[in-house]
């Protein structure tokens, strides 16, 4: 049973949002003044942030019984190193049905995480994922795309995980995860070898932001991404902290396969 204490947590922790997750447009009501209008609304959009709160596995298990969870499709819960076991407490939780974004940064998952994720039957409506900050390898992103599940994805955050250049191949080849529109990959050691898995691949045709800054990336690299017909409607392209020069990006806007290309992120000049 869920205590008070947390419980008023949970309830100051928790807006209603009167658009989409993450929409530019939404707007954010006071659940006090519109509660009675939009209680029984199947288009209410719950958030609850409870990003770095501590929580403990069984006030998890509480929460996944709470009467308002089952309303909630935007659920943060970034640093709370509530570790494997506390994925498993989700993937099982039928309040989470009609979750659309999951936000579980910095909570030292490893791959046993993401395969539970993969094959949860509760998470199928869910289109962002964010992973960033955690122990994820190339064995956990192989369940991951290869989910069912996880299928509708649009945004996938896997900044900071050790995924090396063998976890691009894995994001570039056969599996379920197709209709990416924003694909975060900073720091994750995918190199040269990863990238040039990522343009040759035929998953990302969707995709709209491509962010792979600190990657340890060079001109040879842009070069790549100026040649490959895999982003066609790419339209934010990162690559900050990365060894750039002014004549490789000069290339890069003037490709003709990136003819929706907009924002172009560099920081080093040669």
């Amino acid at each position: 049973m869920m205590s008070p204490l947390f419980e008023s947590l949970v309830v100051n922790n928790l807006t209603i949002l009167a658009d989409e997750p993450d929409d530019s447009t939404a707007m954010v009501w006071n659940e006090t003044e519109t509660l009675d209008e939009l209680e029984n609304n199947e288009k209410a959009i719950y958030r609850l942030d409870l990003n770095d709160k501590e929580l403990l596995l069984e006030e998890l298990e509480d929460l996944m019984g709470y009467s308002k969870t089952c309303k909630v499709k935007d659920l943060r819960l970034d640093k709370n190193e509530f570790f494997d076991e506390g994925i498993e407490v989700l993937v099982h939780a039928p309040a989470l049905k009609k979750l659309l974004t999951l936000s579980l940064a910095y909570n030292k998952l490893t791959d046993q995480a993401v395969s539970d994720l993969a094959s949860s039957e509760i998470l199928v409506n869910l289109q962002k994922l964010f992973l960033q900050g955690n122990k994820i390898g190339v064995e956990g992103l192989k369940k991951l795309v290869a989910s069912e599940t996880l299928s509708g994805l649009q945004l996938l955050y896997l900044n900071l995980n050790p995924l090396g250049p063998e976890g691009g191949k894995v994001l570039a080849g056969e599996g379920k995860i197709t209709q990416l529109e924003e694909l975060y990959l900073q720091k994750t050691g995918l190199g040269e070898k990863g990238l040039q898995s990522l343009c040759e691949s035929e998953n990302f045709k969707n995709l709209k932001l491509l962010s792979l800054a600190g990657n340890g990336l060079d001109d040879h690299a842009a070069e790549l991404i100026y040649h490959s017909t895999a982003f066609p409607e790419l339209v934010t392209l990162d690559l900050y902290h990365n060894k750039i020069s002014d004549q490789a990006v000069d290339q890069l806007r003037a490709s003709p396969n990136l003819p929706k290309l907009k924002a172009l992120q560099v920081d080093w000049r040669s």
